[in-house]
């Protein structure tokens, strides 16, 4: 049967106001829960980053050293540590011990609960650039005091753009001179790109811009037969012939005698 049109529908029963009101007693207590959680997180940060409260026990410094000394690596460390465990900035203690000019690179992490570990990389110079600059097998330039700089390195010259080539070349020419035991006491490039190479006997091979390595093999081919016996009086050679070699022979009667008693 269908209700009379007009009839009003019955009221729902209205909820108890502790009902109506349990809602948002709870998202009450979820934010107050939240914001002391955020302060506490945020109080516990900042007594973690006093100093007197995590502080710092011992630096150790390690790695394998030839040229830098214990006092030059402290006094650099100890420059850059400010703070505790937590607050101590180790990428400005890495940046403080790189600094060094016989520092390769540097790795500085904490140890829990109140260590700070520095590893070092030493530079391994491997060639002079210059009158005051050193070169790594890379070709990277840096420049120590220089006390500290080994006076039997070959001395490698060129421009400045051209570094790591000429650290590569040299470093293959060091390869194809070993057959004839000879090493590279000097090696430049002009600005022309033209290649001179002095031989640590004192031999001085011209090679030009081209087929440098090329150039260079076809010396050591024949130096044993051609070469090796005079090399007391053999001055310079230029292999930028294509079907031959120019040959300079130090004829002083002080060469001719020492030729003589070898």
């Amino acid at each position: 049967m269908r209700k009379p049109a007009g009839q009003a529908r019955p009221r729902q029963p209205a909820l108890p106001l502790r009902e109506r009101a349990m809602p948002w007693l709870k998202l009450s207590a979820q934010a107050a829960l939240l914001l002391a959680l955020s302060g506490a997180l945020s109080w516990g940060i900042t007594w973690l980053r006093e100093p007197q409260n995590m502080p710092l026990r011992s630096v150790q410094i390690e790695g394998e050293f030839r040229k830098l000394g214990a006092g030059q690596l402290q006094t650099a460390v100890a420059g850059a540590v400010r703070g505790g465990f937590f607050s101590v900035n180790v990428d400005q203690v890495r940046r403080a011990v790189e600094t060094l000019p016989w520092v390769a690179s540097a790795t500085v992490r904490r140890v829990w609960p109140d260590q700070l570990q520095v590893q070092v990389v030493e530079q391994r110079a491997a060639a002079r650039w210059g009158d005051a600059g050193l070169l790594n097998m890379r070709g990277e330039l840096f420049e120590p005091d220089a006390a500290s700089i080994p006076q039997r390195l070959p001395r490698l010259a060129g421009p400045d753009e051209l570094r790591r080539r000429v650290m590569e070349r040299y470093i293959e020419m060091t390869d194809l001179l070993a057959p004839i035991g000879r090493r590279v006491a000097e090696l430049r490039v002009d600005e022309r790109r033209a290649w001179l190479l002095r031989l640590d006997n004192g031999i001085e091979l011209r090679l030009g811009r081209d087929d440098t390595l090329a150039r260079l093999d076809r010396f050591v081919r024949v130096y044993p037969t051609r070469f090796a016996a005079h090399a007391a009086t053999l001055q310079a050679v230029d292999l930028r012939y294509s079907n031959g070699i120019a040959v300079r022979w130090d004829r002083s009667p002080i060469a001719a005698g020492q030729q003589q008693e070898g």
